[in-house]
């Protein structure tokens, strides 16, 4: 079984930036649905959590088409400053609050990123 040619360097990086960008303003724009279980003040932020599933399971591909762990730490933090952009409250504009969901989301992306290139490096480093 003969193994694709590894992609050229721009192609890399553009879809580095790409896929944390597509994912920063896809996540941001679902991180915010939750459910109040119950009459108390319990918040269950599946939104966010599916907007991580979604950061994951992008740059998971992206790393291991680019055969890199360091191109998930590049879409991790293209999606990271994207939705820091979202979250500058401007006016009235501001797209991710102070609120349980877009704490989870924001905090969230420093934590999967680093797990998925974790789990790309262990991944190609066993197809050696």
């Amino acid at each position: 079984m003969s193994q694709l040619p590894r992609p050229r360097r721009w192609a890399v990086l553009a879809a580095a930036a790409g896929a944390g960008i597509g994912s920063g303003l896809l996540g941001t724009s679902l991180h915010g649905h939750a459910w109040y279980p119950g009459s108390g003040d319990l918040v269950v932020p599946y939104g966010a959590a599916l907007a991580l599933l979604l950061l994951a399971a992008v740059s998971l591909f992206v790393g291991l088409w680019s055969r890199s762990s360091w191109v998930v730490v590049a879409c991790g933090a293209a999606a990271y400053l994207t939705a820091g952009a979202l979250s500058l409250q401007l006016g009235s504009f501001g797209m991710i609050t102070n609120n349980v969901q877009g704490s989870v989301w924001l905090y969230g992306i420093a934590v999967v990123t680093p797990l998925v290139a974790w789990l790309v490096w262990a991944l190609l480093r066993s197809k050696k």
